[in-house]
């Protein structure tokens, strides 16, 4: 049997799923989650029966409920709890509207303790060189950092690093604000150490050599400059 999250996952925003081929089960669900959901605002809202007088009315709205939940991806038990709370905190009679709920589900970042892309830009500069032993102010902000590169952070121009750290956050926030779970910082290791750019070229240009050594077949020889020895030799140029 699956759940309410597994049938919507794929969906985007605005697609709606293919109704043929869901389940009965599945359908089942799907109807516990919105009575479940409609249950709770009874109890969070005073003027219920003005917006729901009969059972017809009550049916029809939850059918529209059901469906705007499928089209925004409010899919888990992260979102209704957070969308539930901005409900009990407005502290209005009146049941919300199916596109007011969607949005109480969809808490904001320093809610969370998540700090907004600007702020989380300039600590993943500050933290690049060596992000190992740095104290982050969020878990999500060290992830965005790993994605987007600390050499690049610490070595690009803002107009072009600022983007691609920018989408990094964006992906791993909204899969926070949805409640799904991201990898823990590692600890820092032993030894472990960012490369400086002379490093990487260095490692660059060796990696070349080696390649056009194993090419010539010389890459047998004990040393790189053994190598360059039998190739001038090779050439008569001893």
């Amino acid at each position: 049997m699956k759940r309410i999250n597994e049938i919507t996952q794929n969906l985007k925003p605005g697609q709606l799923p293919p109704q043929p081929k869901l389940t009965a089960d599945d359908k089942k669900i799907a109807v516990k989650l919105i009575n479940d959901v409609f249950q709770k605002l009874k109890g969070c809202c005073p003027a219920w029966s003005h917006a729901y007088p009969d059972n017809e009315s009550l049916n029809l709205a939850k059918q529209e409920w059901l469906k705007a939940f499928i089209e925004n991806g409010i899919n888990t038990d992260f979102q209704i709890y957070y969308g539930l709370k901005n409900v009990r905190n407005q502290g209005k009679a009146f049941v919300p509207t199916p596109s007011e709920f969607i949005k109480f589900c969809q808490p904001k970042l320093e809610e969370l303790g998540l700090p907004e892309v600007e702020i989380a830009y300039r600590e993943a500069c500050r933290h690049s060189h060596e992000p190992l032993k740095a104290k982050w102010s969020h878990q999500a902000v060290y992830e965005a950092a790993k994605q987007t590169g600390f050499f690049e952070l610490k070595s690009m121009a803002e107009k072009h690093i600022l983007p691609v750290f920018t989408r990094n956050y964006d992906i791993i926030t909204k899969k926070i604000l949805k409640g799904e779970p991201i990898s823990d910082i590692p600890k820092a290791l032993p030894g472990q150490v960012q490369k400086t750019i002379a490093e990487r070229n260095k490692a660059y240009h060796d990696d070349q050599q080696k390649k056009q050594l194993q090419e010539k077949g010389l890459d047998q020889l004990n040393n790189p400059k053994d190598a360059m020895s039998e190739i001038y030799r090779m050439l008569g140029r001893n």
